[in-house]
């Protein structure tokens, strides 16, 4: 007959160990045993994977979020982002590390002439995660900024930031376009920092041809949700004031770009293999 060590462990003491593994390993924990299992799926272990303010961040949310036990919660989290603060942010955790992920929506960017529907459209998509998406009819002055509180994010990782968008079929102007994208801190009184990452993108996918070979910047990848993903920069979150500032802009050419739906900007720990 076999023994479950681990159920004669001290109260307290089975949790702590399963805390200092993955979320991933404790759930495949929980096959070795019942004592193993009683305690993966304990609210002890599983609050320690959440982030320390989940609370507050549950209590901002649009709709509720019912749970049962943290570890439910956890996976709620990891599974399907909840929309904050009036539904122009969404907040989910990364399913493999609980760090905190958000999105900051259209409606939260600064989108230069976004309020001139002669330029921009505002209108809801069903595939979308907020209720309103701004869709560029027509500029030749390209310019989209988002920010965030670098205390909201998860402390002591790196982070990168993509542009989430879609290219409709009716397009043009972006075609071997570079657009400059950068990502740097902002000081508590708005100053400018030195750390500034500056990188060469462009929206459309990256095509054969002489011309897009020459090309040299980072290309859009299709996700998961059917959206497009572009990355405008990595950081390290090693600050608890002041605030992150992405920011794709392409004005030099001059030229009229149109055809571009914008969702938002998202945030997510950098994935390290």
């Amino acid at each position: 007959m076999k023994m479950d060590f681990f159920s004669e462990l001290p109260e307290g003491c089975g949790s702590v160990i399963l805390s200092l593994l993955s979320p991933r390993d404790v759930c495949r924990s929980s096959a070795i045993s019942k004592g193993f299992k009683s305690v993966a799926d304990s609210d002890a272990v599983w609050d320690r994977f959440l982030p320390s303010d989940h609370r507050e961040i549950v209590s901002r949310s649009v709709s509720p979020v019912p749970f049962s036990s943290k570890k439910q919660l956890y996976f709620r989290l990891a599974d399907s982002p909840i929309l904050l603060d009036g539904g122009k942010l969404s907040f989910a955790l990364d399913k493999a590390s609980g760090k905190k992920c958000f999105m900051l929506g259209a409606r939260e960017l600064t989108i230069t002439w976004g309020s001139s529907p002669q330029y921009w459209k505002w209108m809801s998509l069903p595939q979308s995660t907020f209720s309103e998406v701004a869709r560029l009819l027509a500029v030749c002055w390209f310019d989209i900024t988002g920010k965030i509180e670098a205390r909201l994010l998860s402390p002591k990782i790196t982070y990168v930031a993509y542009l989430v968008f879609e290219m409709r079929e009716v397009n043009y102007g972006f075609n071997s376009l570079p657009i400059n994208a950068s990502v740097r801190f902002v000081g508590e009184k708005g100053d400018k920092e030195e750390d500034e990452i500056t990188n060469i993108i462009f929206l459309k996918p990256q095509q054969s041809g002489p011309e897009m070979s020459a090309a040299r910047g980072l290309h859009p990848q299709k996700r998961m949700d059917n959206w497009m993903e572009i990355e405008l920069g990595e950081f390290f979150n090693g600050r608890d004031s002041g605030e992150v500032e992405m920011r794709l802009m392409e004005v030099k050419r001059g030229n009229w770009k149109g055809g571009i739906v914008i969702e938002g900007i998202e945030l997510r720990p950098k994935c390290v293999s």
